[in-house]
């Protein structure tokens, strides 16, 4: 009998998914769980490498208007902007696409989320940016500080928004097809 609990229906109405591209490895693999509830694919820059870059993200953005949302670390006159605006370049470059903010939506950590969440605030750390002889230090809110459960809230509010559809609706329908694909097997099966 086939498994017909791994089918799932298309929740994107045949339009593809947005992609989630994670500063951090550690970042993505916290929240695979969710982007995979939401038939979306996920990435980590994996240390700006323009070989992983070139060979493994752009082919999902080529020939086609798929959104990036983009979650990094929030950092204040450090790298990380400098690493989303270097993904961002290289995969424009290669893949022949020119990104807007509807399409490449940065949803975690913002210096907006950080302003207004004390909590956020207090969890800032003092970071050197080793490209400059002394260092040059600057303020960070890493993403992985935040925790788990509130990245996967951001990421579940910005999924939820841009679906056609409510999640629970199509997973309503995929269970209802199940049940009548089981049955009919049922009936051809000896």
């Amino acid at each position: 009998m086939p498994r017909l609990d791994r089918f799932r229906l298309d929740c994107w109405d045949g339009e593809p998914p947005p992609l989630v591209i994670c500063e951090a490895r550690s970042t993505k693999g916290v929240l695979e769980k969710t982007t995979a509830e939401y038939l979306v694919p996920i990435t980590a820059t994996n240390g700006q490498s323009g070989g992983f870059i070139v060979n493994e993200i752009v082919p999902l953005l080529e020939e086609n208007e798929r959104r990036v949302l983009y979650i990094g670390d929030c950092e204040i006159g450090g790298p990380a902007d400098d690493i989303e605006a270097n993904t961002r370049r290289y995969i424009e470059e290669h893949a022949d696409r020119c990104f807007d903010d509807d399409t490449w939506t940065r949803i975690a950590l913002t210096q907006e989320q950080v302003d207004v969440d004390p909590a956020l605030l207090a969890l800032a750390i003092t970071k050197t940016d080793k490209r400059y002889k002394h260092g040059r230090p600057y303020q960070a809110i890493e993403c992985e500080a935040v925790g788990q459960v509130t990245l996967e809230q951001l990421l579940r509010a910005k999924l939820n928004e841009l679906l056609p559809e409510p999640l629970e609706s199509v997973l309503a329908r995929q269970e209802e097809q199940r049940a009548v694909l089981t049955e009919r097997l049922e009936e051809l099966m000896p």
